[in-house]
C-alpha cells in the first residue's frame, strides 16, 4: 500500500525544451516537496542545449540523463522509468500542457489502485487544444477502445502514476513514439492490474513548437502508425521489450 509518505520519482522526456524546462522543474519540485525522491530528465542531446540549462539549475533532486546516441519518446521514457527508484513512478511531458500540480491527484489514487492515468475523456476531463486536433484524438481513442475491446478511455494519455513494482513487472516498450502507452495499458489490463482514470485538463504546450500539433501532416502520419500498432497489439505481434 502507498501513503502520503511514499516517495515519488518523476520522469520527463526532453528534446528542445529550453523555454519550458526551468518552469517545469520549479513547478514539479514545489508541488511535490519532500515527497519528491528524484526528477529524472531524459534529454536526447537537444540542439537548443536544454541539457545545459538543467545542469546550470543544479537542483539537488534533478537527475539528468543526456543521451548522445539514442532518440525517441518511447525509448526515453523506458530508460527513465527503468532508472527510477521512488516508491511511485510518474511520467508526463515537460512542455507544461499537462499541469504538474495534477501529479498529486494521480498519486492519491494509488492507495486503492496500482496505476492512475490522467484522462481527458472521463467526467471532468477535457482537451482544450483546437477543436480539430481534439476531435482527431477522440476518434483515434474510440478506434483503439473498439479494436482492443477494453473499457478504457484515454489510450494516448502519456500521463500516469504507477507503483514501482508494477512498472518493473510490466515495463514500457522502447519502440515507436506515443504508441508505447497504448501497448502498456493493454498489457496492464491483460495482467489484471487495477487502473483508474483521473480527469485532468490537457492544453497546448507553454512554449516552443509541438512535435506533432504544429503540422497536420505529421500528426496524420503518426496517427496511421498508431492505428497499425493497435492492430499489432490486438494480434500480439508487437516488438519484444529491449
Amino acid at each position: 500500500m502507498t501513503n502520503e509518505r511514499s516517495s515519488i520519482s518523476v520522469v520527463l522526456p526532453s528534446y528542445n525544451e529550453k523555454d519550458n524546462i526551468p518552469e517545469a522543474i520549479h513547478r514539479i519540485t514545489a508541488a511535490l516537496g519532500d515527497r519528491l525522491h528524484e526528477l529524472i530528465i531524459v534529454d536526447d542531446n537537444s540542439p537548443d542545449r536544454t541539457w545545459e540549462i538543467i545542469e546550470r539549475i543544479a537542483h539537488p533532486k534533478v537527475r539528468l540523463i543526456r543521451r548522445m546516441d539514442k532518440r525517441g519518446l518511447a525509448s526515453a521514457l523506458a530508460d527513465g522509468t527503468n532508472a527510477a527508484k521512488g516508491d511511485i513512478v510518474v511520467w508526463l511531458d515537460c512542455d507544461l500542457g499537462i499541469p504538474p500540480e495534477d501529479i498529486l491527484k494521480l498519486t492519491a489514487k494509488l492507495d486503492e489502485y496500482d496505476v492512475a492515468v490522467g484522462s481527458r475523456y472521463v467526467a471532468g476531463g477535457e482537451d482544450t487544444r483546437s477543436k480539430f486536433r481534439a476531435f482527431l484524438s477522440l476518434v483515434f481513442n474510440t478506434y483503439t477502445r473498439l479494436i482492443l475491446g477494453r473499457h478504457f478511455w484515454d489510450w494516448t494519455s502519456g500521463f500516469a502514476a504507477v507503483r514501482r513494482d508494477v512498472i518493473r513487472r510490466i515495463p514500457l516498450s522502447p519502440y515507436g513514439f506515443g504508441e508505447y502507452f497504448t501497448e502498456w495499458i493493454y498489457d496492464c489490463t491483460k495482467q489484471g492490474v487495477k487502473i483508474v482514470e483521473v480527469p485532468y485538463s490537457y492544453g497546448l504546450r507553454k512554449a516552443g513548437a509541438s512535435k506533432t500539433d504544429s503540422d497536420v501532416r505529421v500528426f496524420l502520419k503518426l496517427g496511421y502508425r498508431y492505428a497499425l500498432r493497435v492492430l499489432a497489439i490486438r494480434m500480439g505481434k508487437t516488438p519484444k521489450h529491449a
